[in-house]
């Protein structure tokens, strides 16, 4: 069974479409290459053009006249390798093979607190009925943070059982690596801190600031390699200060944490909790609950902050088209005012977990089993990156999941799993009733895909109020057996869950074959727009990874964005006094750079030849009126019909 699962993750690695998905995949390309190639951290410069501006694109910034991207380098580290044997595959490869490691680390998990059967059963709900198998195939950073975050907390739950404290800096180790590949592995380490002292040690005040130690290391590589890149000497930094990126939108939330860890280390919070709650303080302790609410009421920035929070959560876990804060390439809405991506609904965490009610079920059993550990345990790792996310309303950029919670992923399956088997009375599920499900669910879901691609109205609530209508009948029926423990209602409880599961990996099956279909189709597409830009031409787009195939070529491409028009301008026309082609990519370049240019605009549009894509907007290009004729030469005057 490993063996096959490996054969299965290399070989997808390699047959998957090789080309980015979104434009964070094309930043995470160039980072890798550019390590591999030159050991650099930077991705670009000014083409070697004089009085050229640095070359940036979206997710990057210039310093010292280097392109920098903001993400954290330590994944070209890891990936420079897997790209010089394997190129962008081997980006895939690194991918795959950490998704593997995430699988069978979520099973060391939770073996340390389940049964071998949960454990087997925590592995297969993540690696099936999550959204996490999406992200096996493709360039991105998460599977590979993930395997870190899930190493530090195997670390930490192993140390906390055996009482071994070098573990601990084992854990806070992996935590300062995992910071190297995203930043928000930092609450990897909150996750364990606040568990060690509310749940598994209270007593103990050593073994958390083990963790610290551990991931000093980490935070000074990190601090260092962003001195190298923007100027700062801090481990928090994506360079410029802007948008939702910025650390200085989360400077309140972070003193607030501080404050939290501060108070959480000094003070046993359990016996303090029990105290509170004893017959003699039960009264002050309500009292101090009713200020604490009149606070939130009362004071406005408080009161705004817990509404900002609620609104984020339920538009990232209820109803993701809720969602209204921010756009980007391949995420739009249609006439119908449906958040699609890459012409599909963006779905809420529970539109993709349709089973998440077995999940409270099993808090509510741990909780009532004193199981405090693993209840504590999954708690905080679910709220983690949920609420810390909800402050903003970040709704996943490029993709149809929220994977900004894929960190959660492991412990909602542990919990899932044991939920079922509750369910089930740990007895063997038998393939024919397995089986049963799958169809019936695959045959629902099929349907209703057919019925919404067949009429743009009904694409979005075919897509995701099934979900819903799921998850309501799951968290019913569980309700119902929690109070009567009636056989016929466990029967019914668990015949939902196991159409739950099946339902959610229905829809991953089919949103992995959409995922390799698109991206097919656009390395076709960039193949188009790619072929006639000459070597050492630049390219001013909206659009930078449809050109990843032109930059191979020696083409340079400047990303045109809100805020740096002047510095377009510059660039197109320090290229052109030196003889350069310069073209701007589709009708959007030019409205936003026209305006900077000192020279006019061929009103005309090149196309790039394409049989397949026709007039497809992405393949034409503009120029200026006095540019050579080599640079028109390999476009037609209008597009070619497609075939």
């Amino acid at each position: 069974m490993i063996a096959a699962f490996a054969a299965f993750l290399i070989s997808g690695a390699f047959v998957a479409p090789g080309v980015p998905f979104i434009i964070d995949g094309g930043i995470y390309l160039d980072m890798a290459r550019a390590m591999a190639e030159g050991g650099s951290l930077s991705i670009g410069g000014n083409g070697d053009v004089e009085n050229t501006p640095a070359l940036v694109k979206l997710l990057t910034v210039a310093h010292d006249g280097k392109v920098m991207p903001q993400y954290p380098s330590g994944y070209a580290l890891f990936a420079a390798p897997f790209f010089m044997l394997f190129g962008v595959h081997g980006l895939m490869l690194m991918n795959a093979l950490s998704f593997g490691l995430c699988v069978w680390l979520t099973y060391r998990l939770a073996r340390m607190f389940y049964p071998e059967m949960t454990a087997r059963w925590s592995a297969g709900v993540f690696a099936i009925a999550t959204f996490a198998p999406t992200y096996m195939f493709g360039i991105w950073p998460h599977m590979i943070a993930l395997a870190f975050w899930l190493g530090a907390i195997v670390a930490a739950v192993h140390a906390a059982r055996a009482t071994r404290r070098d573990l601990f800096l084992l854990a806070g180790f992996l935590v300062g690596c995992g910071i190297n590949i995203r930043v928000d592995a930092f609450l990897a380490g909150l996750i364990v801190f606040f568990w060690l002292r509310l749940f598994a040690r209270p007593q103990d005040r050593l073994s958390p600031l083990l963790l610290f130690i551990g991931a000093a290391p980490g935070l000074i590589f990190s601090a260092w390699l962003n001195s190298l890149k923007f100027g700062a000497f801090t481990p928090f930094s994506y360079g410029e200060p802007t948008g939702l990126d910025s650390t200085a939108r989360y400077l309140p939330i972070a003193f607030a944490a501080g404050a939290a860890l501060i108070t959480v280390w000094a003070v046993n919070i359990p016996v303090l909790s029990r105290a509170a709650l004893s017959k003699r303080f039960w009264p002050y302790t309500a009292f101090a609950f009713c200020m604490v609410v009149a606070a939130v009421i009362g004071f406005a920035p408080l009161r705004d902050f817990v509404w900002r929070v609620m609104d984020g959560l339920y538009v990232l876990v209820i109803n993701l088209q809720a969602h209204d804060a921010y756009y980007q390439e391949g995420v739009e809405r249609n006439d119908y005012g449906h958040l699609l991506f890459w012409d599909y609904p963006k779905k809420a965490l529970i539109q993709s977990l349709p089973w998440m009610a077995l999940c409270l079920f099993s808090l509510w059993n741990a909780f009532r089993r004193q199981m405090i550990t693993i209840a504590g345990l999954s708690f905080l790792a679910i709220a983690a990156p949920v609420s810390f996310y909800a402050l903003n309303e970040w709704h996943g950029g490029g993709s149809y999941s929220m994977r900004y919670f894929i960190p959660a992923l492991p412990f909602l399956a542990m919990l899932a799993a044991d939920g079922f088997l509750t369910l089930q009375k740990n007895k063997p599920l038998d393939r024919q009733t397995f089986l049963a499900a799958l169809v019936a669910a695959a045959a629902l879901y099929l349907g209703l895909n057919e019925l919404g691609q067949a009429n743009e109205r009904f694409l979005a609530p075919a897509a995701l109020y099934p979900q819903w209508v799921i998850a309501l009948a799951l968290a019913g029926a569980v309700l119902v057996y929690a109070i009567l423990q009636k056989n016929s209602a466990r029967k019914a409880a668990t015949a939902i869950s196991l159409f739950a599961f099946a339902y959610a990996a229905t829809i991953n099956v089919y949103e992995e074959i959409v995922h390799e279909r698109t991206r097919a189709e656009q390395r076709a597409l960039a193949a188009d727009i790619s072929s006639p830009l000459p070597a050492g031409a630049l390219v001013l787009t909206p659009l930078q990874t449809s050109l990843i195939p032109a930059e191979r070529k020696g083409v340079f491409v400047m990303a045109v964005a809100d805020g740096r028009p002047e510095e377009n301008g510059a660039a197109a026309m320090a290229f052109a006094k030196a003889g350069r082609c310069v073209y701007f990519h589709n009708p959007r370049a030019v409205s936003k750079v026209e305006a900077f240019l000192t020279a006019p605009l061929d009103p005309a549009p090149l196309w790039a030849p394409s049989q397949r894509f026709g007039d497809d907007p992405r393949l034409a290009f503009f120029t200026f009126s006095g540019a050579p004729q080599h640079c028109r030469a390999p476009y037609a005057d209008k597009p070619a019909t497609p075939q």
